[in-house]
């Protein structure tokens, strides 16, 4: 009997570094990641923030280039389109900054007191 638990708690232990191969568990740790870069998690780790920065600077650079276009090309050829795509990328970089500094809510419940 306890060498089918042992065999059991080895199947378990190398399973468990394969649970993303699963679509369910993908699907699971992929909705975390999109609430975070849309709602942003105050308790959120240092290096998350400091990704989802380095991800949000990824577009602001490709503002600076097609904004760069746009005034070499002297307004011509559609630079309006390239415009909104540039206030659009402008939008999206603020959200994920924003999203990267929210902090947590301190609650006005201060120790002792009762609510």
């Amino acid at each position: 009997m306890s060498e089918k638990h042992d065999y059991e708690q080895i199947r378990k232990d190398m399973e468990a570094p394969q649970k993303t191969v699963l679509w369910e568990d993908a699907h699971r740790g992929d909705k975390d990641t999109d609430a975070f870069l849309w709602k942003g998690d105050p308790r959120a780790k240092p290096i998350q923030r400091i990704g989802l920065v380095l991800f949000a600077c990824i577009f602001l650079l490709l503002v600076v280039c097609l904004t760069s276009l746009v005034f070499q090309s002297h307004f011509e050829n559609g630079s309006v389109v390239a415009l909104l795509v540039c206030v659009a990328l402008t939008l999206l970089s603020a959200r994920l900054i924003r999203n990267a500094f929210l902090h947590p809510k301190h609650s006005a419940h201060k120790p002792g007191h009762p609510d």
